[in-house]
């Protein structure tokens, strides 16, 4: 369950202390090679592990990068292997640590860098990080290998070979730009392309295509006075959990009733401010329904301005207490497993009472995709 408004909410792991007695001992009796091995696999575990507002963890990594930048036993490429499974802060401590390890001898590492580049196993940032080393200087280079990366799993590298055949001086015909959009994830190019394709005639649902959910039922508003209700469970939460949704409640001023929205933008915005009387000091309930033709792993992302929670199948998966800090596609993402048939998403929107005029939006954004963005498949 996603808590913090800025980062996705991770399991905390125990950060382990890299020089102890116990290990100097153990080094006296152990051969020096496999002793310092497991010193670097523990101070690189370390890095991979910081998370968000552990502050005695960042100073202790600044220490560890420190003795890692001047080891004459740590190779780059364990490093960079290091990056899979990182958390954001860890990855940009091991970024920085791998940029400092190539900058000192660039030239001796070029085998093994294109090996590890090869194996499309490894992080996608890190592979990408030794993409921009190898290509470095060599437009001839990058340009080959861009065009053979169009489905790369990292999702840097695609963007780039996508980025690099849009801007092509070359007339790209239907097809390719077909090509194009099914190997695009990121939402820019994307609504790019399929400008593109609408000036060719083919007319593309880019808000289907990213995989937004655009029908729902509403209903409210229910009090949100003072900011004071985000935790407050309203029945239609506890109906909700037990499948057993009434068709009308007590609402803020009086009995409320579920009421559909559409939404007509391309990026499957919901405007509640609209469908609600731009009401301020209040709490929106809005469900829809999934269905899929088999079990299937994917990521719900929302893109909210206000605070918001949500449940998928009764669980709740996001929750953000926060409001008017901007709002963004995929702001919040987060994991989760559908079953095969219908599957149940319900979403609380919360609007404050300030008055500013950058304040009165109210509305959010939901979709489904797998881990690379790619809408997953619904059944009709």
């Amino acid at each position: 369950m996603i808590k913090n408004p800025l980062h996705p909410s991770w399991k905390q792991h125990c950060f382990r202390a890299i020089v102890r007695a116990g290990t100097l001992a153990a080094c006296l009796t152990m051969s020096a090679p496999v002793c310092m091995a497991d010193v670097l696999s523990d101070q690189l575990s370390a890095l991979r592990t910081i998370q968000p507002g552990d502050e005695k963890g960042l100073q202790q990594a600044a220490s560890i990068a420190k003795q890692l930048s001047s080891s004459k036993e740590l190779s780059l490429v364990q490093v960079l292997s290091a990056m899979k499974g990182a958390s954001p802060i860890g990855k940009n401590w091991l970024v920085g640590l791998a940029n400092g390890l190539h900058r000192k001898s660039p030239a001796t590492q070029t085998a093994e860098l294109e090996k590890f580049l090869a194996d499309k196993t490894q992080d996608g940032e890190a592979r990408y990080t030794v993409f921009r080393w190898l290509t470095d200087g060599n437009e001839e280079r990058k340009t080959q290998w861009l065009e053979e990366m169009l489905f790369d799993p990292s999702l840097e590298i695609r963007f780039d070979a996508v980025a690099r055949a849009l801007a092509s001086s070359e007339e790209i015909d239907q097809a390719r730009l077909t090509t194009l959009l099914d190997a695009a994830r990121h939402p820019e190019q994307v609504a790019a392309i399929i400008a593109r394709l609408g000036k060719a005639g083919v007319e593309v649902d880019q808000a289907k295509h990213l995989g937004f959910l655009t029908r729902w039922d509403f209903i409210g508003p229910f009090d949100n006075i003072g900011s004071k209700n985000f935790d407050k469970v309203y029945p239609v939460e506890t109906d909700w959990t037990k499948n057993q949704l009434a068709e009308s409640y007590e609402g803020k001023t009086g009995k409320v009733t579920w009421a559909e929205g559409t939404s007509e933008s391309p990026e499957g915005a919901l405007d509640l401010a609209k469908i609600f009387n731009k009401e301020k000091g209040c709490i929106v309930y809005g469900k829809t329904t999934v269905n899929v033709p088999s079990d299937v792993d994917c990521e719900i992302r929302v893109g909210c301005i206000n605070a918001q929670k949500v449940w998928v199948n009764g669980e709740l998966v996001i929750a953000n207490e926060v409001y008017h800090t901007g709002m963004q596609i995929d702001q919040y993402a987060v994991p989760v497993r559908l079953k095969a048939g219908e599957n149940r998403i319900l979403i609380k929107v919360c609007q404050n009472e300030q008055k500013e005029a950058w304040a009165q939006l109210f509305t959010f954004q939901a979709r489904l995709c797998d881990s690379t963005g790619k809408a997953i498949l619904l059944d009709p």
